[in-house]
This record gives C-alpha cells, structure tokens and sequence, in this order.
C-alpha cells in the first residue's frame, strides 16, 4: 500500500514500497528528473545508495538530524586513499 507522500527530504526515514518492506534506510538527497520526484536512499546495513521515484518509498515519520553521511561516498574515498 502506497501512501499519498508530500516532500520528502534529507534525513527521513523510509521503508521500501518496491520489495515487499524488506528494507528500511534514510533519505541522503532529492531530485527532481523529468517532472518526477525521487529520492536517494541509503539503506541500513548495507553499502548500497538507490534511486527510486519517490512513490516506491513509504516514509517512516522518523528524521535523523545532523550530517548524514554517504555510505557510497565514504568507501569510494576509502578506495582511492588505498589505491595512491
């Protein structure tokens, strides 16, 4: 079941729409792509970062407050500290 969704934003909690609510994870950025909105999720426990329109999601009415961190971000900058 697909609520009706206003804004989401950096920070709020979700829950997977798309796989059955296996999955939970926090907002890390918004976009706006061809009139649709969508949202970049970072899911828990895992170094994974998805792009999803923002209807495959279902917020969680939870927000983490402060720097939110790309899990993406942090093992890419890993790899290259290793590589030079």
């Amino acid at each position: 079941m697909k609520a009706k969704q206003k804004g989401l934003r950096k920070g709020d909690r979700v829950r997977d729409a798309k796989w059955g609510g296996q999955f939970t994870g926090t907002v890390v950025r918004t976009a706006t792509r061809e009139g649709e909105r969508r949202v970049f999720v970072q899911w828990d426990n895992i170094a994974v970062e998805d792009e999803l329109p923002e209807t495959q999601v279902t917020p969680l009415r939870k927000r983490i407050k402060g720097d939110i961190e790309s899990v993406v971000k942090k093992l890419e900058l890993e790899w290259r500290g290793r590589r030079t």
